[in-house]
């Protein structure tokens, strides 16, 4: 998706809600509340990818040896691509995040 396609107003009204579909399950409530916003909904779709990611490193949790290495690791690397994710979306650019904006793409919603 290129800025080009996308309103600068429309950029500037979500940038707000963009930024904090990177926290959490907070993105679920974004797509529900604004998914008319293609600028919103673009990184809304990245922040459930990372959600998504974060849950699958806690399932690590359970096992027994490297479990926890694993989890931290990878909660680690969900933190920054979130971090990286509300800095794009506050300063009005649709960043591509390698690998979650692929996943992230093939989201009808």
């Amino acid at each position: 998706m290129d800025e080009d396609v996308i309103d600068k107003k429309e950029i500037k009204e979500g940038a707000p809600l963009a930024a904090i579909s990177y926290i959490s399950f907070v993105c679920v409530i974004v797509l529900a509340l604004k998914s008319s916003n293609k600028f919103v909904n673009y990184h809304a779709k990245q922040g459930l990818v990372i959600f998504i990611g974060e849950l699958i490193c806690c399932a690590f949790l359970f096992l027994p040896v490297f479990g926890n290495l694993i989890y931290n690791v990878g909660l680690l690397i969900f933190i920054i691509l979130a971090v990286y994710g509300i800095y794009s979306s506050l300063t009005g650019k649709m960043s591509k995040i390698p690998v979650v904006t692929e996943i992230a793409s093939k989201f009808v919603i």
